[in-house]
Order: structure tokens, then C-alpha cells, then sequence
């Protein structure tokens, strides 16, 4: 096994290290680099791509990485009036591809972004040869793969409530986020209170926006969806790879126990004892397993 000594970037140097482009007359923040094979890393919900500082600056030694902040998240534009639907995310990750010439590429996705993966894969299924890009292979971290078997939080479901939500983020704190936010990682790799508080920061940025409840749309479209994604999974066009925390209480135990029971030839799955952000919580083995998932 490699070394993993992975030195971490704070989220203020995080911003000093990445750029802008503009999709859709919105200013999008994303992080590109590295050399070799193309690597995209893509975030959850409600924080943003500083997720991956623990294993960024040891990836780019290995791939060509790519992150950025999706529409409503981190240092990417928040606007008040956008349609924060997955099938637009996925339009900017693919917008960003195209202005990036990127031609191959791996994925890695987590909560949120799984979401985005699933409606990546069926649209690559549906357009076979005439694909603009080539996908040679995703990781899922935790997330909604299968809406029968996603538990949202408590704030998520009030959050996601029409005009309910609007109100209840007007008051939202970072005691109130904080205490959240821990309740879904493990009860060994708790965040720290200077962790909660830089991502409660990257929620309001640049100060005090509170969109968080417009961002949920994706619960919907998980299940409006639910028929096409998972037949997106069930494809042998890609291998995929399912590296899941199983002290998770949204996206734990019961999803890699479906995971067995339902096993595809194409798929792998690896479990770790964390919770709902392994790559926060371990990130060692996260990166342990990217490195042997797509080998360079």
C-alpha cells in the first residue's frame, strides 16, 4: 500500500486555488488540476466541493482533477429564482466537460451527486456511439441511490416542505446546521466544530444566502426518476464501483446489504465503518480505493 500522506487545504485556500466559468449566466467555481487520466469529483448535499480537500492534493499527483461547486452550493452562484432540478446540474457538469475538452473520464460522486451520476449514465446509455464523452468508470459514495431505501434527515424533510422550508431557513443557525450535519456522519468521526462552522460559512457564501431548502428538489426527482436511474445502474456500459460508510443512518447498512442481495457483474462494493462522508471521515481509505478502482 502507498503512502498516504495527504496534506488538507482550508476552505479559504480552497477558494485562492480555483477559477470561474459561466454557464447559463451564473458564475461557476471549480478546481482543475493534476496530470494524467481525467478524475471529476463531485459533491453533496448541502456543502460543496471543499469535501474532497483531504484527498485532493494526493489525487492530482495520479489524475487530472476536476471539482467544482454545483448551481446553489459552495462559491458557485446562488441565484434566488433557478430551477435546481438534477437533469440542470447535469447539464453543468456537462457544460464544464465540453469547455474543458474532456473527452474520458472517471467519476467519482457523493449524496447529492449521486443523483447527478445516475441521470449522467442513462443519458450515456441513451446515446451510445454519439456520446460526446467517454465514462471509464464511477465510484458512489454514499447517497440515494434507491428512493425506497433513502431516509432524509428530519431538517431535510421539513426543509423540503413548499413555503414551510422558505420560513424554517430564515432560522437556521450553525448550532441548529452543525447539529444536523453530525448526526449523519459516524459515531467515531464526528466533524469538528471549526469543520461545521467553514461549512456553514460555504452554505451562506458570500454571506448569509439561504437556499438550502430550494436545492432539495432533488427528493422529487429521485423518485420521478427512480425507473430510468436505476436501469442507468442496472447498464453494463460502465463498471461501478460502491464504496459506502456503513454507520450512516440515510445512506448506511440497509443500502449496501441491497447492494449484495442485488450484486451485478458489473458492480464492486466496499464498506467502511464510518458514516454518511467517508471521504471526510476516512479519507485514507477513500483514496486507497480511488487509486485501485482506476488504476493509472
Amino acid at each position: 500500500m502507498e503512502s498516504t500522506q495527504l496534506p488538507r487545504k482550508n476552505a479559504t485556500e480552497w477558494l485562492s486555488q480555483g477559477k470561474y466559468f459561466e454557464f447559463e449566466k451564473q458564475q461557476i467555481f471549480y478546481i482543475r488540476d493534476g496530470r494524467g487520466t481525467n478524475l471529476f469529483l463531485l459533491h453533496g448535499y448541502p456543502t460543496c466541493s471543499w469535501d474532497y480537500s483531504k484527498i485532493f492534493s494526493g489525487l492530482i499527483r495520479y489524475y487530472n482533477v476536476s471539482v467544482l461547486d454545483m448551481l446553489g452550493f459552495g462559491y458557485t452562484a446562488k441565484p434566488k429564482k433557478f430551477p435546481y432540478s438534477i437533469h440542470k446540474q447535469a447539464d453543468l457538469v456537462e457544460a464544464y466537460l465540453d469547455k474543458q475538452a474532456i473527452k474520458r473520464v472517471r467519476f467519482v460522486f457523493h449524496d447529492y451527486s449521486v443523483s447527478i451520476g445516475q441521470e449522467l449514465l442513462a443519458r450515456y446509455k441513451e446515446r451510445g456511439e454519439k456520446s460526446p464523452y467517454k465514462i471509464d468508470g464511477v465510484l458512489f459514495l454514499n447517497g440515494g441511490l434507491f428512493p425506497q431505501l433513502h431516509r432524509p434527515t428530519r431538517m431535510q424533510k421539513l426543509l423540503s416542505i413548499p413555503f414551510l422550508g422558505g420560513i424554517l431557513i430564515r432560522f437556521l443557525t450553525e448550532e441548529k446546521f452543525g447539529k444536523a450535519l453530525s448526526e449523519v456522519f459516524g459515531s467515531k468521526t464526528k466533524p469538528s466544530e471549526r469543520d461545521i462552522g467553514s461549512w456553514f460559512k460555504l452554505v451562506q457564501y458570500p454571506g448569509k444566502v439561504k437556499i438550502s431548502h430550494k436545492l432539495l428538489h432533488y427528493i422529487k426527482d429521485r423518485k420521478v426518476h427512480q425507473e430510468r436511474w436505476k436501469d442507468a445502474l442496472d447498464s453494463k456500459d460502465v463498471s461501478l464501483h460502491f464504496l459506502l460508510g456503513e454507520d450512516d443512518p440515510v445512506s448506511g447498512q440497509h443500502v449496501s446489504e441491497y447492494l449484495r442481495s442485488n450484486q451485478k457483474e458489473h458492480w464492486t462494493l466496499q464498506t467502511l465503518p464510518v458514516g454518511h462522508y467517508p471521504q471526510w471521515e476516512s479519507p485514507e481509505a477513500v483514496y486507497q480505493a480511488i487509486r485501485e478502482r482506476f488504476p493509472t
